[in-house]
Order: C-alpha cells, then structure tokens, then sequence
C-alpha cells in the first residue's frame, strides 16, 4: 500500500566551523540573510535540510 508523505526543505547557512549562522525557506533567503549579516558569499556555504512528515 502506498503512503503520501510530505517532503520539508530548509536552508542552511554555516561557517568554517561548521556552525549553523542561518535558517531559511529559500536559498535566496538564506543568500539576503548573510547579506545583511555582513557575510560574504565565500565565508559560508549552504546546506539543504529535507525531512519528510507522514501525511
């Protein structure tokens, strides 16, 4: 039998030490976050967090 389930994306943004500076829905939310955060595009990356949850 089959099971619906619902797939959750999140944004990450961490530091070379590998701490969490930032959370979003969008990669571009993230990006304009650690804009205003003074961040520049090299001191970060970005992960993407997907979760499911049982419908």
């Amino acid at each position: 039998m089959s099971e619906n389930i619902k797939l959750i994306k999140k944004y990450l943004a961490i530091d070379e030490n590998r701490n969490i500076i930032a959370e979003g829905n969008s990669w571009e939310e993230v990006e304009e976050i650690m804009k205003k955060k003074g961040y520049k595009r090299s001191q970060y990356d970005i992960l993407t967090l997907v979760e499911s949850e049982k419908l």
